[in-house]
């Protein structure tokens, strides 16, 4: 189904799309493309499947454009990305240039000049900026936490960040103090009628997850998340152990590996050589949304145990069906989770055990969490918000 604004009426009311409608009047027929690293596998394509569509039918001429670029250049921006979290990463002369050559590639073949905005996603094409002198507006969305990013590549990109005309995080804790261009807070969004998000039945929810193995007369407890050592996978499996000695239950991780990240297979195999020992604890690695859908509906507890975090759309989508998460205070996750009214902040091992028994053995504790966890997304993180968010930053950049 190809997104309408008119569709998402029914979980934000038409004064809101009405008001969307009014605010985008002046964008018509600009052209905008947004740039990204992937088609797939991520929260930023994910928004961007629904965001694209929904730009066109508010009247801006909305493009798509994917990198081409080898495995080293991916390599080499995943190494970026890492760093730009605070991993130390050595940045070669000759990683130098493999960034700056398939830059130059993808701007050859990306004839994006005479468009009146540009947004362009996160590191990978950042570079792209500096083969186009001629240009209008240009637009870096960055989706990752780049509050304590590693200096020397941090200093490797900032004179690319400085050439573009606003910078767009997601948290005020990703501000670049250094830059004097204007920056946009813009939180990440969910679709609700999405496959992934949209309402489905107790019984399909069932059905779908036992075909794949799982019980569902057991407790579920979960993350959905990128096979990526930023994710915390091994830090949930320790939290499940002391879990499991309390409470009967079973753990599923669900995640797959994005045509960007090389260092996803080598994650995966780790955990399978530890969780293939316990047998409550499943990994899915398939690209199903409506596997994911089940899986958060019906899970007891959804975990984002995540290190660094640009946002961690997931939480947003566990919310949304009514699932409380427990998640640590990093990125994006604390504006989704308010600690004891829509989930749980995790500050430990030894937390997240105790706040996890509380949440599996009060089910009126946990369907509390969940109505109010709803009505936060609902209110907040909905691509409705994420798409006045950006027309409003249009209007901005288009008067001045």
């Amino acid at each position: 189904m190809i997104p309408k604004l008119e569709s998402y009426n029914r979980f934000v009311g038409k004064k809101v799309t009405k008001e969307i409608r009014h605010n985008a009047e002046t964008l018509q027929g600009k052209h905008l493309v947004h740039i990204n690293a992937t088609p797939s596998g991520g929260g930023v394509a994910e928004i961007l499947n629904s965001l694209v569509f929904l730009m066109n039918d508010v009247g801006i001429d909305t493009g798509w454009r994917v990198l081409i670029g080898s495995h080293s250049f991916f390599s080499l921006t995943k190494k970026f990305h890492n760093s730009l979290q605070g991993k130390k990463v050595k940045l070669t002369e000759n990683r130098r240039k493999i960034y700056m050559e398939y830059t130059k590639k993808n701007s050859m073949i990306n004839h994006i000049s005479k468009h009146d905005f540009v947004v362009i996603h996160d590191p990978q094409p950042l570079g792209m900026i500096s083969h186009f002198p001629n240009r209008k507006k240009w637009i870096w969305r960055c989706h990752i936490d780049i509050s304590n990013p590693h200096t020397d590549t941090f200093d490797f990109i900032l004179p690319f960040v400085r050439q573009y005309d606003c910078a767009v995080v997601s948290s005020n804790r990703f501000k670049i103090n250094s830059l004097e261009k204007p920056q946009f807070i813009i939180p990440p969004s969910i679709d609700p009628l999405a496959a992934k998000n949209k309402q489905i039945s107790e019984n399909l929810a069932n059905k779908v997850l036992s075909k794949h193995g799982i019980d569902v007369d057991k407790p579920i407890l979960s993350q959905v998340a990128r096979f990526d050592p930023w994710k915390g996978h091994l830090g949930v499996i320790k939290m499940f152990k002391k879990i499991k000695e309390k409470m009967d239950c079973q753990l599923i991780f669900m995640g797959d590996m994005a045509s960007d990240d090389p260092q996803g297979p080598i994650l995966y195999h780790r955990i399978r050589q530890i969780t293939d020992k316990y047998p409550d604890i499943h990994t899915i690695t398939q690209r199903n949304d409506l596997l994911v859908n089940a899986l958060q509906k019906k899970s007891a507890i959804v975990f984002q145990n995540s290190v660094k975090e640009g946002f961690g759309l997931t939480v947003a989508e566990a919310m949304w069906k009514k699932t409380p998460v427990l998640g640590t205070d990093v990125g994006g996750i604390p504006l989704q989770i308010l600690d004891g009214q829509t989930g749980y902040i995790l500050k430990s091992v030894s937390d997240g055990v105790a706040k996890s028994l509380k949440i599996l053995e009060d089910n009126s504790h946990r369907n509390e969490l969940g109505s109010n966890a709803y009505e936060h997304v609902r209110k907040n993180f909905l691509i409705t918000r994420h798409l006045n968010d950006y027309i409003n930053m249009l209007n901005t950049l288009n008067s001045s």
